[in-house]
């Protein structure tokens, strides 16, 4: 099959014209002007966080009681203007098991997958309990 000189031309020029996100390297669509992606333009500037007003919520002290952590999550993200992606990065869980716990389809029943997500949140101890914190005991002897 020949290629005419227009298609060669037009080629060509996507071809050199292409540019890619300065903060994660993937080629960026034409029609967008700016030097970043879309997903890399909405990231924070800063590292995330759960700031402390957040656990002043009588819902989200609630659902703590409760141990309803995928309400916990959404309560969270929705008071600390969070995304999933953000919550993941804090707990070392992933971005997709955030999102079936959020959405009821997971449940959260490893004791450790517990404390990973309340650390990593920051939940105040007063709010959780000493049953569901990692306590660290020194040893006098």
């Amino acid at each position: 099959m020949a290629v005419s000189p227009l298609q060669a031309t037009h080629r060509s020029v996507v071809l050199q014209e292409a540019r890619y996100c300065d903060g994660c390297g993937c080629r960026l669509s034409r029609y967008n002007q700016e030097s970043r992606c879309s997903g890399c333009a909405r990231r924070l500037p800063h590292a995330p966080y759960v700031p402390p007003h957040v656990w002043q919520s009588g819902e989200l002290q609630a659902a703590l009681f409760d141990r309803d952590f995928g309400r916990v999550c959404l309560l969270v993200r929705q008071l600390a203007a969070l995304r999933q992606d953000d919550v993941a990065a804090l707990t070392g869980l992933s971005q997709a098991f955030l999102s079936m716990l959020e959405s009821d389809v997971r449940r959260l029943t490893n004791i450790d997958k517990i404390i990973q997500l309340l650390d990593g949140l920051g939940v105040p101890s007063e709010l959780t309990g000493p049953m569901l914190r990692v306590s660290v005991c020194v040893s006098t002897s």
